[in-house]
């Protein structure tokens, strides 16, 4: 990588000095530049096409490989590996386009999250003239609109063509940040989770926990009721103000506290991100907790983060750390993950280096004998091979059918909007509106009845 300076009378070329994990070194492809950094997508290297996306910071002159395969957030794939296609940045988001990905030229428009790095195909209105696929052409943003110009379509036939883009600008959607914000700030916890042996207490919020799991929900009640017999006994009746109740206590005594912190993170934002706070992006000790958070996801019905966890376990087991998998997922019962783990070794490319391996030696003997019966008979399917027909429901889906169904059992708090009622909860309002947060903060009546201004609050 070279620069030139274009201020003053010097036009010297220097070379750049750069750190990080930089891009092989490969022809035909595409660089976009984008808040303080440049991003370069796939290209050709030799016989060798990647669908790597990389990031260079100018002010630290350091790459990055922005990595969407290793973090749980449900992410859609990369576009598929290509070169001779375009890339532009528009607003917070890169669009590739065109290319030569695998002996076709595929005219899929995709699209990436800067901010959530998400990767996404764009569906285009149904009145569009699409162009067909090309590569080589070029691409320009001008205003708020993308043109494509040119480039080489089937049978080598050069084109002359020009197409139009127009970009549509809308708010990003804060849904995942505004619930996962309220879940760090511990604002208006109503429920405390006595978490594993030594009893550790995480706060969260009824609404939010009853919406995404039915077990759990099934598990408040449980604790509300425990909690009403008590105020029985004690006070003689159960009306009594909020302030002067106890907080619900849940019991978990049996799961793992810094695993149930993952799900909680997964209920309120919809993905964890088991490297946060791990250095090392895929060791054994985010592997064993995985496999946590996955028999968490088992126990509380939450079928779309047991499919994540598979999904991350599945990219994360290597040769290195395929029997503590094992082991761990032989202990504690997690058939699909001790299924995969076994398939994995048994593999004609990974039986010998592991059996090999001083880590072998060590191994339980039955599991040893199960290695070496399912090496003898690799091809028998097993009924505990992981199946996800059915992906599970997101954090948009359960909010709604919480809200219109079971989540009136749960509200608490009543708005008083022209002298209607409205039963609402107070996490939720406090989390996705700073007006509602402030009044909740400033005043709580005693009832949990608040009158609302509605001239006033249509005007905020």
């Amino acid at each position: 990588m070279w620069t030139i300076s274009l201020q003053g009378d010097t036009r010297t070329w220097e070379e750049v000095t750069q750190a990080g994990d930089r891009p092989p070194t490969c022809c035909n492809f595409p660089v976009a530049v984008a808040r303080g950094s440049m991003y370069v997508f796939s290209g050709q290297s030799g016989a060798k096409i990647t669908n790597s996306l990389f990031q260079f910071n100018f002010q630290e002159k350091c790459w990055t490989r922005i990595s969407t395969e290793h973090i749980l957030r449900r992410a859609p794939p990369p576009p598929a590996r290509r070169y001779g296609h375009t890339m532009v940045a528009f607003d917070r988001y890169l669009y590739v386009f065109g290319g030569a990905a695998d002996s076709t030229l595929p005219n899929d428009l995709h699209c990436f999250d800067l901010e959530t790095q998400n990767w996404s195909v764009l569906k285009p209105s149904f009145d569009s003239q699409v162009p067909s696929g090309r590569l080589f052409h070029a691409a320009a943003v001008i205003g708020d609109a993308m043109y494509i110009f040119g480039g080489t379509v089937d049978n080598n036939v050069r084109s002359g063509e020009m197409y139009r883009f127009q970009f549509s600008c809308y708010p990003k959607c804060t849904l995942n940040e505004d619930f996962g914000k309220i879940l760090r700030n511990r604002l208006f916890c109503d429920v405390e989770f006595v978490v594993g042996s030594e009893e550790v207490t995480i706060p969260a919020h009824i609404a939010m926990v009853a919406a995404r799991s039915q077990w759990l929900r099934n598990k408040i009640r449980q604790a509300r009721s425990i909690r009403e017999r008590h105020l029985e006994k004690v006070f003689g009746t159960t009306e009594v103000l909020e302030k002067n109740l106890p907080i619900l206590r849940v019991d978990l005594s049996d799961s793992v506290p810094e695993a149930f912190q993952m799900v909680l993170n997964f209920v309120y934002t919809d993905h964890i991100d088991p490297t946060e706070k791990i250095e090392q992006p895929v060791c054994i000790r985010i592997v064993l907790m995985i496999m946590d958070v996955y028999r968490l996801a088992e126990q509380f019905h939450m079928l779309r983060l047991e499919e994540l966890c598979m999904q991350y376990l599945e990219v994360a087991i290597s040769h290195c750390n395929v029997l503590e998998a094992l082991h761990n997922a032989s202990k504690l019962q997690l058939f699909c993950i001790k299924e995969y783990c076994l398939k994995y070794i048994v593999n004609e490319s990974n039986f010998n280096q592991i059996v090999m391996s001083k880590e072998f030696e060590t191994l339980e003997q039955p599991l040893m004998v199960e290695i070496i019966r399912r090496r003898q008979m690799p091809h028998v399917r097993s009924q505990f091979e992981p199946r996800f027909e059915d992906s599970g429901t997101t954090l948009e889906q359960d909010m709604e059918l919480f809200l219109n169904t079971s989540g009136k059992e749960f509200t608490d708090i009543t708005l008083m909007l022209d002298g209607i009622p409205v039963p609402a909860h107070k996490a939720i309002l406090a989390a996705r509106c700073t007006y509602f947060e402030g009044m909740f903060r400033s005043f709580m009546p005693d009832d949990n009845i608040v009158n609302v201004d509605f001239e006033k609050f249509v005007y905020l």
